[in-house]
């Protein structure tokens, strides 16, 4: 018999001739039938004959379909909440000897057992989906690094390619401002493989936050560093603009700046040669407002609603055929939203993309 919240149901039965019950069959529990009394009392009960005892022989459901013997043991799960029980019952009186005691401990003991497998199989597979998704986790945010790190060791290269071609025609002045440009992009890009190194020492499966005061123009300043390489190559002009050169916040700045730098890295690529990015900050209602705003090629409805989830339409190659592998933006939000920060995207086919966020 299984215990639901208002019942109790047959849940297995033996095939004996006779046998008068149906698995499914439910009794409310306002009877007192003896299993009720076996699962309330967590003990064995033996009655050998109910129409013999003051106890058993009245408003007996049990009786009025002549089970009028019986022996059961309780059944429970392993940490000890109710499944049931295990009876056997006769339509005459009985006893029930020393065998049908051993039998039905035995059958007691082997479905707890089984309980206990099934407990224990859906704990391992609760671990393997939760294993899954910190391995996605790391997967994603593995590819994210790379990402950043892909394009500006990329940029990296075709700058080198660029001085090498134009190495007879360059003044000392001018080799020395375009090698102290690569200097910085390399140091930029070993940086970030550090916080990649330190990510990883921390178990990057369970990556909290880590707030600290910062500030936020220094912040700013280093990702257009970072990828000043990148916009020397496409001669891009990008305009910054601060409400003051200190604004102090509290953010994990990893995490901050691992989100700015791919929204840019996307204002670059997706924006012509020649053409304008402005990064500005405001101070309004409290908050902290950056805006990362490009003249590049824009966005429609759809890919805008569907920025910061996976898609194979966010794989489009950049103004200068750079590549995407889709996932640079997959996690900037969750980061975003680590920090209490809001973004909100405005964007329009042909007239570029703004990011605005809040923080």
């Amino acid at each position: 018999m299984k215990l639901n919240k208002d019942t109790i149901e047959v849940f297995l039965k033996s095939k004996t001739e006779g046998n008068p019950y149906e698995v499914g069959e439910e009794a409310k529990l306002i009877y007192g039938l003896y299993c009720e009394t076996v699962i309330g009392t967590q003990k064995k009960l033996l009655v050998p004959n109910a129409k013999k005892s003051p106890i058993w022989k009245s408003n007996n459901p049990d009786v009025d379909i002549n089970m009028i013997s019986y022996l059961g043991f309780p059944v429970n799960w392993p940490d000890g909440e109710v499944f049931g029980t295990v009876c056997i019952l006769d339509n005459k009186e009985n006893y029930f000897n020393q065998n049908f005691n051993d039998l039905l401990l035995n059958v007691k003991y082997s479905l707890e057992t089984d309980l206990n497998l099934l407990i224990s199989n859906q704990e391992l597979k609760n671990k393997n989906i939760q294993l899954n998704q910190t391995n996605n986790v790391k997967s994603k945010l593995l590819s994210l690094i790379s990402h950043d790190l892909r394009g500006t060791i990329g940029s990296s290269k075709e700058f080198v390619k660029l001085i090498i071609n134009k190495f007879d025609t360059l003044n000392k002045e001018r080799l020395k401002e375009n090698l102290e440009i690569l200097s910085k992009s390399t140091n930029y890009s070993y940086t970030t493989l550090e916080d990649l190194l330190s990510w990883s020492k921390n178990d990057m499966l369970q990556i909290e936050v880590n707030k600290t005061p910062i500030n936020l123009v220094e912040v700013l300043k280093k990702v257009v560093n970072f990828y000043s390489h990148s916009i020397e190559l496409k001669k891009q002009k990008v305009t910054t603009e601060f409400y003051s050169d200190d604004i102090i916040i509290e953010a994990d700045e990893i995490m901050l700046e691992t989100s700015l730098r791919n929204i840019l890295s996307n204002a670059i690529k997706y924006t012509d040669s020649e053409g304008k990015i402005y990064i500005r900050v405001y101070f309004r209602d409290g908050k902290n407002i950056i805006e990362i705003e490009d003249t590049g090629v824009g966005m429609n409805k759809d890919t805008v609603s569907n920025l910061f989830s996976y898609d194979e339409s966010h794989k489009e190659k950049g103004t200068f055929d750079e590549s995407s592998t889709g996932i640079g933006l997959l996690l900037i939000k969750e980061f975003l939203d680590k920090n209490g920060a809001t973004v909100n995207i405005e964007s329009e086919i042909g007239k570029g993309t703004k990011f605005e966020i809040r923080i």
